[in-house]
């Protein structure tokens, strides 16, 4: 996913937490095949909104800890980050319109 940043557990504070521009996280697993099914939506809106909006991908499966620290209970959960702090995650597959109202809500 070309307009991605992968993060993991060295760089995940700087690129999530530290960020001055909202972050939306995907959190994902190789083996997740509703991961692969939302790639396409998600690399869509990074395309859209990259100017004012990171979009990063976290495998769980190299960093658990991280999944569970954000509360990630299912794959893919797709959380938006402001300042530091998770505003909203949805977790499944949703529509291209469910992710932009989510962002519309905190924008």
């Amino acid at each position: 996913m070309a307009n991605l940043t992968v993060v993991n557990e060295s760089n995940y504070t700087q690129e999530v937490i530290e960020s001055s521009e909202p972050v939306l996280v995907k959190f994902w697993a190789p083996w997740c095949g509703p991961c692969k099914m939302l790639d396409p939506v998600v690399e869509t809106i990074a395309e859209e909104r990259g100017d004012s909006l990171k979009v990063v991908a976290l495998n769980v499966d190299e960093a658990p800890e991280l999944a569970a620290k954000n509360g990630v209970r299912g794959l893919p959960t797709i959380a938006l980050f402001k300042d530091g702090e998770k505003v909203e995650a949805l977790a499944g597959v949703q529509s291209k319109g469910k992710f932009d109202a989510m962002l519309a809500r905190h924008a």
